[in-house]
């Protein structure tokens, strides 16, 4: 199967996904979320913890504060097992990563489906334009440490996609709604790059060949959830 038809499919199913009522699209993020966390628990080493990746979102869903309790309480337990700071650190980055920051998926939804269609679309727009045409005309690496092949005219054609999509969909005026575009794509751009550091460090090119060329669901879903607390802060506060 080609790239573009994966996109196609998994694009079909998020969407799909996200038009589900809450209590429903809880249980789809957490899978989403285990599926996430079975990838990067086996790259950090810590495969025994990505189970429980699985009730992180819908903890801090409930409440943040109920998601640090699991969070720490799960960080507690692996790490006393092991008896190393270095998988309670990593176990605590872990439900976090697949809790907290997936979790703002269904409080967006709660909102209405306009709102987290919105957000997708968004997102996705900026992914896809800054693959093709930074591929066509990108010249000009941006972090060639982190993303050797992201360039700045792709990151450049990416952000005005996205925010002209942005400003299509979510009906904001001018000036309010190009800043708020910035700042959720710039919060994706760091979600990408976030990942790519963890990637770099221990020197592989995707997380798993789950998604084929989109590598796995960290690799695909990263920009997503780490755009999704701020923009649900930006539309309705914290």
């Amino acid at each position: 199967m080609n790239r573009e038809l994966y996109g196609a499919l998994i694009g079909a199913v998020t969407i799909a996904s996200a038009s589900l009522p809450p209590h429903f699209l809880i249980i789809a993020v957490a899978i989403l979320s285990y599926l996430i966390s079975r990838e990067l628990a086996s790259t950090l080493g810590e495969d025994e913890v990505s189970p429980l990746g699985f009730l992180s979102p819908a903890f801090f869903w409930v409440s943040p504060v109920a998601g640090m309790l699991y969070a720490s309480f799960v960080s507690l337990l692996f790490g006393t097992k092991k008896w190393e700071l270095d998988s309670f650190v990593k176990t605590f980055f872990l439900m976090i990563y697949v809790g907290f920051f997936p979790s703002y998926l269904v409080l967006v939804r709660e909102e209405g489906f306009l709102p987290l269609l919105t957000l997708i679309l968004t997102i996705w727009t900026h992914d896809i334009s800054a693959y093709y045409l930074g591929k066509k005309f990108g010249k000009k690496v941006l972090f060639e440490k982190l993303s050797p092949k992201k360039t700045i005219e792709g990151y450049v054609a990416g952000f005005t996609a996205g925010a002209v999509v942005f400003l299509i969909l979510s009906g904001q005026e001018l000036l309010k709604g190009t800043l708020m575009a910035v700042i959720v794509l710039t919060a994706g751009a760091l979600g990408d790059y976030f990942k790519s550091f963890i990637k770099r460090q221990k020197g592989i090119k995707d997380f798993s060949s789950a998604l084929g060329e989109h590598g796995g669901f960290v690799d695909r879903f990263d920009a997503l959830i780490f755009s999704a607390p701020v923009y649900y802060w930006l539309l309705y506060g914290l």
